[in-house]
Protein backbone atom coordinates (compact mmCIF):
# COMPACT_ATOMS: atom_id res chain seq x y z
CA UNK A 1 0.00 0.00 0.00
CA UNK A 2 1.10 3.52 -0.82
CA UNK A 3 0.65 4.84 2.72
CA UNK A 4 1.23 8.59 3.14
CA UNK A 5 3.87 9.90 5.51
CA UNK A 6 2.97 13.23 7.10
CA UNK A 7 4.64 15.90 9.17
CA UNK A 8 2.71 17.29 12.15
CA UNK A 9 1.30 20.10 10.01
CA UNK A 10 0.03 17.60 7.44
CA UNK A 11 2.62 18.33 4.74
CA UNK A 12 3.70 15.13 2.95
CA UNK A 13 7.21 13.89 3.36
CA UNK A 14 9.13 10.84 2.18
CA UNK A 15 11.32 8.61 4.33
CA UNK A 16 14.86 9.72 5.09
CA UNK A 17 16.92 9.66 1.92
CA UNK A 18 19.93 7.64 0.86
CA UNK A 19 22.37 10.37 1.91
CA UNK A 20 21.83 9.51 5.56
CA UNK A 21 22.67 5.83 5.12
CA UNK A 22 26.00 4.73 6.62
CA UNK A 23 26.77 2.58 3.57
CA UNK A 24 26.43 5.56 1.24
CA UNK A 25 28.51 7.82 3.46
CA UNK A 26 31.15 5.10 3.80
CA UNK A 27 31.34 4.95 0.00
CA UNK A 28 31.97 8.71 -0.01
CA UNK A 29 34.76 8.19 2.52
CA UNK A 30 36.34 5.32 0.60
CA UNK A 31 36.54 7.25 -2.68
CA UNK A 32 37.08 10.87 -1.68
CA UNK A 33 38.96 10.44 1.62
CA UNK A 34 40.84 7.14 1.29
CA UNK A 35 43.03 6.06 4.17
CA UNK A 36 41.43 8.48 6.62
CA UNK A 37 39.58 7.30 9.70
CA UNK A 38 36.25 8.84 8.75
CA UNK A 39 33.16 8.03 10.75
CA UNK A 40 29.45 8.58 10.46
CA UNK A 41 28.12 10.84 13.23
CA UNK A 42 24.90 12.58 14.17
CA UNK A 43 24.94 16.35 14.67
CA UNK A 44 22.42 18.76 16.14
CA UNK A 45 21.54 21.82 14.06
CA UNK A 46 18.92 23.99 15.65
CA UNK A 47 16.15 21.67 16.82
CA UNK A 48 16.96 18.85 14.40
CA UNK A 49 19.44 15.97 14.10
CA UNK A 50 21.42 15.35 10.90
CA UNK A 51 23.70 12.46 9.97
CA UNK A 52 27.00 13.51 8.36
CA UNK A 53 30.40 12.08 7.54
CA UNK A 54 33.09 13.28 9.94
CA UNK A 55 36.46 13.63 8.17
CA UNK A 56 39.58 13.83 10.36
CA UNK A 57 41.15 17.28 10.19
CA UNK A 58 38.13 18.70 8.40
CA UNK A 59 35.12 17.97 10.55
CA UNK A 60 31.61 17.17 9.30
CA UNK A 61 31.26 16.98 5.54
CA UNK A 62 28.45 19.40 4.73
CA UNK A 63 29.09 19.83 0.99
CA UNK A 64 30.05 17.01 -1.34
CA UNK A 65 29.31 16.16 -4.98
CA UNK A 66 26.35 13.78 -5.20
CA UNK A 67 25.13 14.54 -1.68
CA UNK A 68 22.28 16.60 -3.05
CA UNK A 69 20.58 17.56 0.19
CA UNK A 70 20.45 17.02 3.93
CA UNK A 71 17.31 15.80 5.64
CA UNK A 72 16.83 15.70 9.40
CA UNK A 73 16.63 12.33 11.09
CA UNK A 74 14.14 13.92 13.46
CA UNK A 75 13.77 16.52 16.15
CA UNK A 76 16.36 16.83 18.88
CA UNK A 77 15.27 14.63 21.79
CA UNK A 78 16.46 15.10 25.39
CA UNK A 79 18.67 12.02 25.12
CA UNK A 80 20.37 13.62 22.10
CA UNK A 81 21.20 16.84 23.93
CA UNK A 82 24.90 15.95 24.09
CA UNK A 83 25.30 15.55 20.34
CA UNK A 84 27.94 17.78 18.73
CA UNK A 85 26.32 20.90 17.38
CA UNK A 86 26.67 22.84 14.14
CA UNK A 87 25.53 26.46 14.02
CA UNK A 88 24.04 26.07 10.54
CA UNK A 89 23.71 23.67 7.63
CA UNK A 90 22.98 24.64 4.05
CA UNK A 91 21.07 22.58 1.52
CA UNK A 92 18.50 21.26 4.00
CA UNK A 93 15.32 19.74 2.56
CA UNK A 94 12.09 21.31 3.73
CA UNK A 95 8.59 19.78 3.56
CA UNK A 96 7.34 19.36 0.01
CA UNK A 97 4.96 21.87 -1.53
CA UNK A 98 2.67 21.28 -4.48
CA UNK A 99 4.10 22.57 -7.73
CA UNK A 100 0.96 24.60 -8.42
CA UNK A 101 1.26 26.29 -5.03
CA UNK A 102 4.93 27.06 -5.57
CA UNK A 103 4.17 28.70 -8.91
CA UNK A 104 1.83 31.14 -7.16
CA UNK A 105 4.69 32.54 -5.09
CA UNK A 106 6.48 35.63 -6.45
CA UNK A 107 9.97 34.82 -7.73
CA UNK A 108 9.40 31.06 -7.60
CA UNK A 109 11.55 30.59 -10.71
CA UNK A 110 14.63 31.37 -8.60
CA UNK A 111 13.71 28.79 -5.98
CA UNK A 112 16.26 26.13 -5.07
CA UNK A 113 14.64 22.75 -4.79
CA UNK A 114 14.15 19.17 -5.87
CA UNK A 115 11.21 18.50 -8.22
CA UNK A 116 9.40 15.34 -7.19
CA UNK A 117 6.53 13.11 -8.25
CA UNK A 118 4.54 12.12 -5.17
CA UNK A 119 2.54 9.01 -6.05
CA UNK A 120 0.17 9.12 -3.11
CA UNK A 121 -2.64 10.94 -4.94
CA UNK A 122 -2.87 8.67 -8.00
CA UNK A 123 -5.14 5.63 -8.02
CA UNK A 124 -3.68 4.42 -11.32
CA UNK A 125 -0.91 5.11 -13.78
CA UNK A 126 -3.56 6.41 -16.17
CA UNK A 127 -4.49 9.06 -13.59
CA UNK A 128 -0.93 10.39 -13.64
CA UNK A 129 -0.87 10.46 -17.45
CA UNK A 130 -4.13 12.39 -17.33
CA UNK A 131 -2.38 15.04 -15.23
CA UNK A 132 0.43 15.30 -17.77
CA UNK A 133 -2.10 15.63 -20.57
CA UNK A 134 -3.41 18.80 -18.91
CA UNK A 135 0.12 20.17 -19.34
CA UNK A 136 -0.04 19.42 -23.08
CA UNK A 137 3.06 17.23 -23.19
CA UNK A 138 1.97 13.64 -23.58
CA UNK A 139 0.72 13.69 -27.18
CA UNK A 140 3.97 15.08 -28.57
CA UNK A 141 6.06 12.71 -26.45
CA UNK A 142 4.04 9.73 -27.68
CA UNK A 143 4.50 10.87 -31.27
CA UNK A 144 8.26 11.07 -30.79
CA UNK A 145 8.23 7.65 -29.18
CA UNK A 146 6.47 6.17 -32.23
CA UNK A 147 9.05 7.73 -34.54
CA UNK A 148 11.84 6.32 -32.39
CA UNK A 149 10.36 2.81 -32.62
CA UNK A 150 10.05 3.19 -36.39
CA UNK A 151 13.79 3.79 -36.50
CA UNK A 152 14.99 1.17 -34.00
CA UNK A 153 12.16 -1.32 -33.72
CA UNK A 154 10.93 -2.25 -30.25
CA UNK A 155 12.78 -0.30 -27.56
CA UNK A 156 14.28 -2.05 -24.55
CA UNK A 157 13.98 -0.50 -21.09
CA UNK A 158 16.32 -1.95 -18.50
CA UNK A 159 15.49 -0.99 -14.93
CA UNK A 160 19.02 -1.73 -13.71
CA UNK A 161 21.42 -2.31 -16.57
CA UNK A 162 24.60 -3.97 -15.36
CA UNK A 163 26.23 -4.16 -18.79
CA UNK A 164 29.87 -3.00 -18.84
CA UNK A 165 29.20 -0.23 -21.37
CA UNK A 166 26.71 1.68 -19.18
CA UNK A 167 28.90 3.63 -16.76
CA UNK A 168 31.72 4.56 -19.21
CA UNK A 169 29.18 5.64 -21.82
CA UNK A 170 27.25 7.71 -19.31
CA UNK A 171 30.37 9.51 -18.10
CA UNK A 172 31.44 10.22 -21.69
CA UNK A 173 28.05 11.58 -22.73
CA UNK A 174 27.80 13.76 -19.66
CA UNK A 175 31.29 15.18 -20.20
CA UNK A 176 30.62 15.91 -23.84
CA UNK A 177 27.37 17.69 -23.05
CA UNK A 178 28.96 19.77 -20.28
CA UNK A 179 31.73 20.88 -22.62
CA UNK A 180 29.30 21.63 -25.46
CA UNK A 181 27.30 23.91 -23.13
CA UNK A 182 30.42 25.64 -21.82
CA UNK A 183 30.04 24.13 -18.36
CA UNK A 184 32.71 22.57 -16.18
CA UNK A 185 33.26 18.92 -17.08
CA UNK A 186 32.15 17.20 -13.90
CA UNK A 187 33.47 13.81 -14.90
CA UNK A 188 36.93 15.10 -15.70
CA UNK A 189 37.52 14.13 -12.06
CA UNK A 190 38.28 10.38 -12.07
CA UNK A 191 37.10 10.09 -8.47
CA UNK A 192 33.54 10.61 -9.67
CA UNK A 193 33.93 7.57 -11.95
CA UNK A 194 35.19 5.52 -9.04
CA UNK A 195 32.37 6.72 -6.82
CA UNK A 196 29.65 5.29 -9.04
CA UNK A 197 31.63 2.11 -9.47
CA UNK A 198 31.82 1.89 -5.67
CA UNK A 199 28.07 2.45 -5.36
CA UNK A 200 27.49 -0.35 -7.84
CA UNK A 201 29.86 -2.63 -5.91
CA UNK A 202 27.92 -1.95 -2.73
CA UNK A 203 24.55 -2.56 -4.39
CA UNK A 204 23.52 1.08 -3.97
CA UNK A 205 23.27 2.06 -7.64
CA UNK A 206 20.40 1.64 -10.08
CA UNK A 207 21.53 2.37 -13.64
CA UNK A 208 18.43 2.56 -15.83
CA UNK A 209 18.75 2.58 -19.59
CA UNK A 210 16.80 2.78 -22.82
CA UNK A 211 18.22 0.83 -25.75
CA UNK A 212 17.25 0.50 -29.39
CA UNK A 213 18.52 -2.51 -31.29
CA UNK A 214 21.04 -2.94 -28.45
CA UNK A 215 22.37 0.60 -28.81
CA UNK A 216 22.33 2.81 -25.72
CA UNK A 217 20.00 5.78 -26.14
CA UNK A 218 19.62 7.21 -22.63
CA UNK A 219 20.96 6.52 -19.13
CA UNK A 220 19.88 7.50 -15.61
CA UNK A 221 22.17 6.86 -12.65
CA UNK A 222 20.27 6.81 -9.39
CA UNK A 223 19.17 4.72 -6.44
CA UNK A 224 16.04 3.42 -4.76
CA UNK A 225 15.91 3.82 -1.00
CA UNK A 226 12.84 3.35 1.19
CA UNK A 227 10.56 3.36 -1.88
CA UNK A 228 12.03 6.63 -3.08
CA UNK A 229 13.72 6.65 -6.49
CA UNK A 230 16.22 9.47 -6.87
CA UNK A 231 19.10 10.17 -9.20
CA UNK A 232 22.24 12.12 -9.96
CA UNK A 233 23.23 11.77 -13.60
CA UNK A 234 20.96 11.86 -16.64
CA UNK A 235 22.61 11.45 -20.03
CA UNK A 236 21.48 10.68 -23.55
CA UNK A 237 23.03 9.76 -26.87
CA UNK A 238 24.58 12.94 -28.35
CA UNK A 239 24.10 11.87 -31.99
CA UNK A 240 22.47 14.97 -33.59
CA UNK A 241 20.28 12.71 -35.72
CA UNK A 242 18.60 11.45 -32.54
CA UNK A 243 17.90 14.86 -30.97
CA UNK A 244 14.38 15.00 -32.43
CA UNK A 245 13.22 12.04 -30.34
CA UNK A 246 13.72 13.51 -26.82
CA UNK A 247 15.60 10.37 -25.81
CA UNK A 248 15.94 11.29 -22.17
CA UNK A 249 12.24 11.88 -21.72
CA UNK A 250 11.42 8.60 -23.43
CA UNK A 251 13.43 6.95 -20.66
CA UNK A 252 11.78 9.07 -17.93
CA UNK A 253 8.28 7.86 -18.86
CA UNK A 254 9.38 4.26 -18.50
CA UNK A 255 11.11 4.86 -15.17
CA UNK A 256 8.13 6.70 -13.76
CA UNK A 257 5.71 3.96 -14.76
CA UNK A 258 7.99 1.28 -13.36
CA UNK A 259 8.37 3.17 -10.08
CA UNK A 260 4.63 3.61 -9.78
CA UNK A 261 3.92 -0.06 -10.43
CA UNK A 262 6.75 -1.10 -8.11
CA UNK A 263 4.91 0.64 -5.28
CA UNK A 264 7.25 3.56 -4.71
CA UNK A 265 6.20 6.56 -2.66
CA UNK A 266 7.92 9.07 -4.92
CA UNK A 267 10.29 9.80 -7.77
CA UNK A 268 12.82 12.47 -6.81
CA UNK A 269 14.49 14.26 -9.73
CA UNK A 270 17.12 15.69 -7.32
CA UNK A 271 18.28 19.28 -7.03
CA UNK A 272 17.79 21.63 -9.94
CA UNK A 273 14.63 23.24 -11.29
CA UNK A 274 15.17 22.31 -14.94
CA UNK A 275 12.04 22.59 -17.13
CA UNK A 276 12.00 18.89 -18.01
CA UNK A 277 11.76 18.00 -14.30
CA UNK A 278 8.91 20.45 -13.72
CA UNK A 279 7.14 18.93 -16.70
CA UNK A 280 6.73 15.69 -14.73
CA UNK A 281 6.75 16.88 -11.11
CA UNK A 282 3.75 17.15 -8.81
CA UNK A 283 5.69 18.66 -5.87
CA UNK A 284 8.95 20.43 -5.09
CA UNK A 285 11.09 19.82 -2.01
CA UNK A 286 12.55 23.28 -1.25
CA UNK A 287 16.12 23.58 0.00
CA UNK A 288 17.08 26.11 2.64
CA UNK A 289 19.47 26.68 5.51
CA UNK A 290 18.99 25.21 8.98
CA UNK A 291 20.35 26.87 12.11
CA UNK A 292 21.52 30.43 12.36
CA UNK A 293 23.83 32.67 10.37
CA UNK A 294 26.74 34.30 12.14
CA UNK A 295 28.14 37.65 11.06
CA UNK A 296 30.65 36.02 8.70
CA UNK A 297 27.91 34.07 6.96
CA UNK A 298 25.74 37.14 6.51
CA UNK A 299 28.74 39.11 5.21
CA UNK A 300 29.44 36.39 2.66
CA UNK A 301 25.87 36.44 1.38
CA UNK A 302 25.92 40.24 1.23
CA UNK A 303 29.23 40.22 -0.67
CA UNK A 304 27.82 37.75 -3.19
CA UNK A 305 24.97 40.21 -3.75
CA UNK A 306 27.41 43.11 -4.15
CA UNK A 307 26.86 44.75 -0.76
CA UNK A 308 29.17 45.68 2.10
CA UNK A 309 27.51 45.87 5.52
CA UNK A 310 28.55 47.79 8.59
CA UNK A 311 29.85 45.45 11.36
CA UNK A 312 27.13 46.65 13.75
CA UNK A 313 24.48 45.77 11.16
CA UNK A 314 26.04 42.33 10.75
CA UNK A 315 25.88 41.68 14.48
CA UNK A 316 22.24 42.72 14.68
CA UNK A 317 21.33 40.56 11.67
CA UNK A 318 23.13 37.57 13.15
CA UNK A 319 21.30 38.02 16.45
CA UNK A 320 17.98 38.22 14.61
CA UNK A 321 18.67 34.96 12.73
CA UNK A 322 19.27 32.94 15.88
Amino acid sequence: PRAPINLPDGAPRAPINLYTEPGFLEAVAAVYHPGRACRVRDYAVGADVFRLLDVPGRGPLTQQPFIDMHEPLGHLAPKSARLPRLPRLEGVARPMVRLEELRLQPGWEAADGSPTVLWEGFESWADYLALLQTRKHVAEDLRRGRRLRERFGELEFRVDDGAPDVLPTCFDWKSRRDRSLGRADQFADPRHHRFFEELRRRGLLRASTLRGDGELLAIWLGAVHERRWSGWVFAFNPDPALARYSLGQQLVYRMLEHGYREGHLEFDFSIGMEPYKLKFATHVRPLAMAGRLDAAGIARIAADAGYTLDPAVLRRAADASS
